[in-house]
């Protein structure tokens, strides 16, 4: 049997999107499958991506986290997300991803003054955005429900 890593690896990510966009009609099934999916595409990045592919991998764990309020677990892949794209300097979009996921696992856990650092620190390095990708980047930011300090 031939495994394509790459190309399972870019499945698993694209499906647990899929997962990502039932938002109230996941079920507790399929909560358990985002989380499968989200971790078995970051492990097969690990194996034959690049740092472009763990950032994002760690942003999608972090997000699948952060969708079922497990904000621990968030916080974990978000700060590793960031991280990565600041290490290897992969540009602002994930810098601005990196952060987006920090500032929403951190309102996960109730801690609004990190939320917002970081949700202005992405809001900043989206500035360095073209159109398209700034306004879609600062739409996700401006969804964080960060609650009142």
């Amino acid at each position: 049997m031939d495994f394509d890593i790459k190309a399972e690896a870019k499945r698993l990510f694209n499906a647990t999107w899929d997962l990502f966009d039932k938002g109230d009609d996941r079920t507790a099934d399929d909560s358990i499958d985002m989380l499968h999916k989200a971790h078995a595409s970051r492990y097969l990045w690990g194996l034959v991506g690049e740092p472009v592919n763990f950032a994002r991998g760690e942003w999608q764990v972090s997000r699948a986290y952060s969708n079922l309020g497990m904000g621990e677990a968030a916080i974990l892949h978000a700060l590793k997300s960031l991280e990565i794209a600041q290490t290897d300097n992969l540009g602002a979009l994930d810098v601005a991803f990196g952060h987006e996921c920090v500032a929403r696992a951190y309102a996960i856990l109730g801690d609004s003054e990190n939320a917002v650092y970081h949700k202005q620190k992405g809001l900043e390095a989206a500035a360095a955005l073209d159109q398209n990708d700034h306004d879609y980047t600062v739409g996700e930011l401006n969804s964080i429900n960060i609650p009142s300090q």
